[in-house]
């Protein structure tokens, strides 16, 4: 056999001994492992995670307990009434008629008001319904035992006439009248306010609005005259205004001045207004 068949097969032997010879040496030389000591229980103490404790879910959150408080049953002090105030509450101006009004003629009526008879009379003719009138003449039959009804204004205007001195208004009647006017038309005011410094004397129940604004209807002013023979229009039985002032006698013919309402003149040295 050639030398060199011998020596392949012993450089293989050689080198499988020293990887023999390696792994025998790594295995000697890991170390053993130290031994595990057993679990030890940490006291609740001492664990964070028991220091946060959890709630037991509930099916409803607990309600906080309110105590009630009491409450006072006393009765609201009331108004008392007054007629100054109920005349505005009745009537406060031209518009819709309100549950105010019918609450303000019942107070009327509960208080039997009779004071309140002109003011009734008076804002009957402006209410805005057939409803708002008759409730003011419901009152009003209570009031005066008179049985019109609420389409009668001027049958109860002509019965105030003749017994206006039992049934005096309220005291603040003209100025609530005044403003009532001038919602009107607003010179009207301009002629009565006077009235309330007593500047002119006038039973204010009697004051009406004719229909017009002023100088609606023009007047008659500083007519010229004639004599009665000179008057030959006129007939035996036709009417006139007579008025005689210090001598001076005049005549104004109804078929003349009925169409203006108004005369304005000079009789016998004194000025004066005569209304039809």
């Amino acid at each position: 056999m050639p030398l060199t068949s011998r020596i392949i097969p012993i450089i293989v032997l050689i080198a499988a001994l020293a990887t023999a010879l390696i792994t025998i040496a790594a295995c000697a030389a890991e170390p053993t492992p130290a031994p595990i000591s057993p679990p030890v229980e940490t006291p609740a103490a001492q664990s964070p995670v028991a220091e946060l404790a959890t709630p037991s879910p509930t099916s409803t959150p607990p309600s906080a307990v309110t105590t009630p408080t009491a409450v006072s049953t006393s009765e609201p002090t009331p108004i008392p009434y007054d007629s100054g105030s109920a005349m505005y509450k009745v009537f406060p101006g031209f518009g819709m008629t309100s549950a105010r009004t019918y609450d303000a003629l019942e107070e009327v009526r509960l208080n039997g008001d009779k004071s309140m008879v002109p003011v009734l009379i008076e804002s009957m003719r402006y209410q805005s319904t057939l409803n708002a009138r008759e409730a003011s003449a419901e009152v009003l039959r209570e009031l005066t035992g008179e049985q019109y009804g609420g389409e009668d204004w001027k049958q109860w205007m002509e019965w105030l006439g003749r017994n206006s001195a039992d049934y005096p208004p309220p005291d603040d009647y003209l100025a609530w009248k005044i403003d009532i006017l001038y919602q009107i038309y607003p010179q009207f005011a301009r002629f009565l306010r006077p009235a309330l410094d007593g500047q002119i004397s006038v039973d204010p129940t009697e004051i009406v609005w004719g229909g017009v604004i002023t100088d609606g209807i023009p007047d008659i002013y500083a007519p010229k005259l004639l004599t009665a023979e000179a008057a030959d229009y006129l007939r035996d039985d036709d009417r006139v205004f007579g008025v005689s002032i210090n001598g001076d006698t005049r005549a104004y013919p109804l078929r003349i001045i009925n169409g203006h309402e108004m005369v304005n003149d000079t009789v016998g040295g004194e000025p004066i207004s005569l209304a039809w």
